[in-house]
Order: C-alpha cells, then sequence, then structure tokens
C-alpha cells in the first residue's frame, strides 16, 4: 500500500510526464545551460553576514556566508553563472570564497561545482549526494533527464553521514542530513546564531515539491523533513528556501499541510477503490485549492 500511494503522488505531482517513456533526455541540461545566462538574479539581504543570491529562473537559491576569513556558499547554481555570481559576492566582500556546501545533488543547484572545483574549493555534501554526484543519474520525474557524473574536481571532497559543524568567529553552521526526502542525500543548514534555515529543496515556495523517487525521495520522508524544520524553530525563524523568496514559519508550515493534504486525500481515495485517473483529478484539485488559500 505505501509503495502503491508513493507512485500515487508521483503521477500526480507529474502528471505532465510519461511514466512509459524510457528514453533517456541526454541533451536536456546542455541546452538549458545555453540559455540560463539570461536569467535574472537578485541579492537578499536576510542580516549582515548572510544573504541570498536569488534567481528567477531554472536554478535553485544560492545562499552567501560571510565569515571572519572568507565566504562560503550554499549550492552554486550553473557553472555558466559562475562569474556572475563571484561578482555578487565581491559587491558585498573582498574575501575569498573558501568553501561550498551542496545541499543534494540535483543540476540547478550543483553545476557550479564545475566551475569552482577547477578552483580547487572544497566542496561539502552529505554522503549520498556524493555518491550521486560521481555517478550518472537519471530522473524520471523529471522529464527523464540524465545528469551525467562529474569529474572529480566538481564532486564533493567532504562529506559526513548525519551532522557537520562548522565553527565560525560569529556563527556555528551545523549541516543535518534529513533521510529520504527531496532525495537521499538532503541536508539542510542552521545558522545557529541567525536563526537561519537554508532547506535546499525540502521547502519550495513556488508551490509543490520535486521528490526524486529514484535517489531515494518520498513523501512521508519529506513531510518528516518539514515536521523537523517546524519542531526545532521559532515565530522569529527564517527559512531560505532551495528554490524562492525568503520565507517564514508560517509559509513553511502551510507547505507542510499542503504536503499532508495530498497524502491524506490520496490515502482515502484509494481505499475507496476509485480509478487512477479519478484519483489523480480530484487529488490535484484538493492541492489547488490549498495552495490558493
Amino acid at each position: 500500500m505505501k509503495k502503491l500511494l508513493i507512485v500515487l503522488l508521483t503521477l500526480i505531482l507529474f502528471s505532465n510526464i510519461s511514466f512509459s517513456q524510457t528514453v533517456e533526455n541526454t541533451v536536456f541540461i546542455d541546452s538549458v545551460s545555453k540559455s540560463i545566462g539570461n536569467i535574472k538574479e537578485e541579492l537578499v539581504k536576510v542580516n549582515e553576514n548572510i544573504y541570498i543570491i536569488q534567481p528567477y529562473g531554472m536554478a535553485g537559491n544560492t545562499g552567501v556566508i560571510i565569515s571572519n576569513d572568507g565566504v562560503i556558499l550554499v549550492d552554486d547554481q550553473w557553472s555558466m553563472l559562475v562569474d556572475r555570481i563571484k561578482g555578487l559576492v565581491l559587491s558585498l566582500t573582498d574575501k575569498e570564497i573558501k568553501a561550498i556546501i551542496n545541499t543534494h545533488y540535483h543540476f540547478n543547484h550543483t553545476n557550479g561545482n564545475l566551475a569552482f572545483g577547477m578552483d580547487k574549493i572544497p566542496i561539502i555534501s552529505q554522503e549520498n549526494a556524493l555518491f550521486r554526484m560521481s555517478q550518472k543519474q537519471v530522473m524520471p520525474t523529471f522529464f527523464n533527464v540524465v545528469q551525467e557524473a562529474y569529474p572529480e574536481n566538481a564532486q564533493p571532497s567532504i562529506t559526513f553521514l548525519e551532522k557537520f559543524i562548522l565553527h565560525e568567529q560569529d556563527e556555528t553552521i551545523e549541516l543535518i542530513h534529513l533521510k529520504n526526502a527531496h532525495t537521499d542525500g538532503d541536508l539542510i543548514v542552521y545558522f545557529k546564531n541567525a536563526n537561519v534555515y537554508y532547506t535546499g529543496d525540502i521547502f519550495v515556495s513556488y508551490g509543490l515539491p520535486h521528490i526524486d523517487e529514484l535517489a531515494g525521495g518520498e513523501i512521508y520522508g519529506i513531510i518528516e523533513a518539514v515536521d523537523y524544520l517546524l519542531q526545532n524553530s521559532n515565530k522569529g525563524t527564517r527559512f531560505i528556501p532551495g528554490h524562492g523568496p525568503l520565507s517564514t514559519v508560517e509559509d513553511v508550515k502551510k507547505y507542510g499541510d499542503l504536503l499532508k493534504t495530498l497524502l491524506t486525500s490520496v490515502e482515502e481515495l484509494t481505499k475507496a477503490k476509485m480509478e487512477i485517473t479519478d484519483i489523480i483529478e480530484q487529488v490535484k484539485t484538493r492541492g489547488e485549492n490549498e495552495m490558493d488559500l
């Protein structure tokens, strides 16, 4: 039953995708990268030491943390945008970029590794994200996009299993693995003193999430991950999503409620032995109504 529910929810979230399709989409990333330079990006201040490079297009947010002896980036978008990222960082500080954190393996958050890796900047990730970046990945839930294995210098050089802590002069940065959520290699970044989370794609503020089932993601895990964020935050906590603007705890709660509504609806309609096409239609309608609240 659990497997059936996961499959149904995947169909609902990606009803425009044909799962019978077997042809690997090997040109998508290259074709997108040709036009990615046209996207607009905004530099958003969170506090004196934390900023967001927020893109308006197919790229994830990049977190910028200015430490006493350098800059740490969280996710790095696309290799073609690295010069722009460096320029935006330079507009804030003349300190060098000293480390990069990858919240998961997906290309629109890690393709910049290909350029930053050539600068020999250390890259940090959860162990499973390294595994995925070191091998060819196919994403059936994203039009069968193929992400080829990254060269060694673009792969994370520092990994961990459950938790990793960076002690900076003015900030304690906790990297925490939340299992089998968006993927099997997700990490969230908690800036303890600032009371700010960078969530990667565990939380996005543009609507329904992408759950990468083939890479270990599932609806149950992403709900548990959102519950973790809510249980370990307060009214003053701010959240940098994987995509979208700086958010509040209320935004995260609404997102979690939406996921639970989808799951409950699928469970109820499946028990009622409704046809799969009718389940998809009804649940998508409920989800859209919930998003409009």
